[in-house]
């Protein structure tokens, strides 16, 4: 590994390179702006990324006609950049970008942020592996920045010098995820989930109030684990309850186990030197045939809307993206391949604005994230209902239970025309 002053960065990127991006709180950004700066001189650029972290995107208008960017996930900082045409969408499951990225990609630069090295000359890459070990591992140039901000973690987030070609050492801090208030829907949401998770289970959670307020329902449970692909600050609530041990766990006994975490800087710190809490590869984190190997596996995943036969959407607004498949799929079956598991999609049954989430079809274009074969236990604030080994009458009956008592009205006069034999319940 070369260390290497930031004015010598550009002159290492070759016209047409096509360039993979480290994220979450991981992303370099010292690196990604100065070779963003510098994209024209090497026309064209590709970039490919999972979410990046920041407030804004690190290009400026009008550079995508020689900065062609990738989102293999939208986060909220980039919505507006898709929607300007800046960066585009490639759909992808989260457990299958290390393949992609291996067999398809094949990038000829991969940009990384690391932690200063260890007294065994051994860095990390902190709070987020995803699948940059097989970035790492094709790519014929890997361009570090040396971050002394990033927390260091363990389980495949170890990198020694011999994998870093060129390292610019520049300290700056991590983009910090702020949590919201819960509303009384997310809480009554958190409650009727937590009355589906037994003592002794497995958790996947994402991010945000619905998540946040189903670990705070959890508390007093026992022995519970935590194998997701995110750690997030509710899980870290949970865990310093006490009510996780990941004891019961049957892979991984005693340690969390996660791809990426997002949140404040506590729990940066936290992760910080701590070998409870394992960063592993999406491809291992993700991978349905792991995932089915705990016992009571329950996987907790949010939507923007489900229809009346339980189709899921969770990653647009009709052909309006707002972020992407993710992971989501990979822990629906391998939750519900588990003994004992289940999967729960959990929705509150209007939006902020007051439209239905619970609706009779999913708006043109909108992706479907998991289908209807695959969805189990969906939740509202209004209750909890299992979907599995019900036609298509039954389904749309226990949907509309769960639905703003002002929709239901309106939902039973469209499952009568859609669904022959219906009848409400």
């Amino acid at each position: 590994m070369q260390i290497i002053d930031s004015d010598k960065l550009p002159g290492l990127v070759k016209p047409g390179s096509k360039i993979y991006v480290h994220g979450v709180p991981s992303t370099p950004l010292h690196i990604l702006k100065i070779i963003a700066d510098n994209s024209e001189k090497n026309s064209p650029l590709s970039l490919y990324h999972e979410e990046i972290s920041g407030k804004e995107p690190y290009f400026r208008p009008g550079q995508s006609k020689y900065l062609h960017d990738y989102s293999l996930f939208i986060g909220k900082n980039f919505r507006s950049a898709y929607a300007e045409g800046t960066t585009r969408y490639l759909p992808i499951f989260l457990s299958d970008i290390p393949k992609f990225i291996e067999n398809t990609l094949k990038p000829d630069i991969a940009l990384i942020s690391v932690t200063p090295a260890d007294k065994h000359g051994l860095h990390s890459l902190g709070a987020s592996v995803i699948a940059v070990k097989s970035a790492i591992r094709v790519a014929p140039l890997v361009i570090a920045q040396i971050n002394g901000s990033i927390p260091r973690t363990f389980g495949d987030s170890t990198v020694s010098d011999n994998f870093i070609d060129y390292a610019i050492e520049m300290k700056e801090p991590l983009h910090e995820e702020q949590r919201t208030m819960l509303t009384k829907q997310e809480i009554q949401i958190g409650v009727n989930i937590a009355d589906l998770v037994p003592d002794g289970a497995t958790l996947q959670a994402g991010i945000g109030a619905i998540p946040d307020a189903v670990m705070k329902s959890l508390v007093g449970r026992k022995d519970l684990g935590i194998h997701t692909e995110m750690f997030s600050e509710g899980m870290l609530d949970l865990i310093e309850s006490g009510s996780v041990t990941n004891m019961k766990k049957d892979l991984d006994v005693g340690h969390a186990v996660a791809t990426f975490a997002k949140g404040s800087r506590r729990l940066y710190d936290y992760l910080n030197d701590n070998p409870m809490v394992m960063m592993k590869s999406v491809d291992y984190t993700n991978d349905t045939s792991i995932i089915r190997k705990q016992k009571n596996m329950v996987s907790i995943n949010s939507a923007v809307a489900v229809d009346l036969t339980g189709q899921v959407c969770a990653e647009s607004i009709g052909d309006r993206m707002i972020s992407g498949v993710g992971g989501q799929m990979d822990f629906v079956r391998g939750s519900a391949l588990s003994f004992g598991g289940k999967s729960i999609i959990a929705v509150t049954s209007r939006t902020k604005s007051g439209k239905p989430k619970i609706v009779s079809s999913l708006l043109p274009g909108s992706g479907i994230t998991t289908t209807r074969n695959h969805v189990q236990c969906v939740v509202t604030e209004y209750g909890a209902v299992n979907l599995h080994g019900m036609d298509l009458c039954e389904r749309a009956r226990k949907l509309i239970s769960i639905a703003h008592p002002d929709d239901r009205d309106k939902l039973i006069k469209d499952a009568i025309k859609m669904y022959p034999g219906f009848l409400p319940g």
